[in-house]
């Protein structure tokens, strides 16, 4: 995301993105009400395939030495994505009963993520006042996903998730995929031209 002429690695943040646009939209059609839970245990697979691509961005990006990019890429390519999949299939595929493993644990989970990101959307806003919204609004999200854990994460009677708390969370993710669909657009498209395409805002601090 830095202009750096020298640099043998081309930039991995459009992949990073685009991956976790995949990744939140599939989340966020979940977590809305829009999907019975007895699609679950796919988002195993969507959680584990979308890992790598923020994983091999956020090298990349440490290699450029672009720590801001490197670090949200890694920390939520293995401690978001990769824990979230692995906590999931121990409770889907290896509790002894249905509902025998409570997720009451991931509360502080979620809202310890909530506070990370907000840290890093603070120095996203030295690149870009939109970057910095929406890098907050997955933070507002992880928020919410935290207290819905801490309650339990109750699944309404038909089989999808209707507690308004999760589905507010749902529709942000929506929102969030769209962002990260737009700003990996933007960056691609204006590296490959060499020139603006898509605007991304001016930066909020310097």
């Amino acid at each position: 995301m830095e202009n750096r002429s020298s640099q043998s690695w081309a930039n991995g943040g459009p992949l990073v993105m685009f991956s976790v646009a995949v990744l939140v939209a599939c989340l966020g059609g979940f977590r809305a009400g829009f999907v019975p839970i007895s699609s679950a245990p796919l988002m195993v697979g969507v959680l584990v395939a979308c890992s790598l691509p923020q994983i091999v961005g956020g090298i990349i990006a440490y290699r450029r030495e672009e720590i801001l990019l490197g670090t949200i890429s890694c920390l939520f390519g293995t401690t978001v994505t990769l824990g979230a999949a692995l906590t999931l299939w121990i409770q889907v595929f290896e509790a002894p009963a249905p509902g025998a493993f409570t997720p009451e644990l991931m509360g502080f989970f979620w809202i310890t993520m909530a506070v990370l990101t907000m840290v890093l959307a603070i120095g996203f806003g030295r690149l870009s006042w939109f970057l910095l919204l929406g890098i907050a609004e997955v933070g507002v999200v992880f928020l919410l996903e935290g207290l819905y854990s801490l309650q339990g994460a109750p699944i309404g009677p038909n089989g999808f998730i209707t507690l308004q708390l999760a589905n507010v969370a749902g529709y942000l993710e929506l929102g969030f995929a769209f962002f990260c669909a737009y700003a990996g657009s933007a960056i691609l498209l204006g590296e490959h031209f060499q020139k603006p395409v898509l605007p991304l805002g001016a930066p909020l601090f310097k």
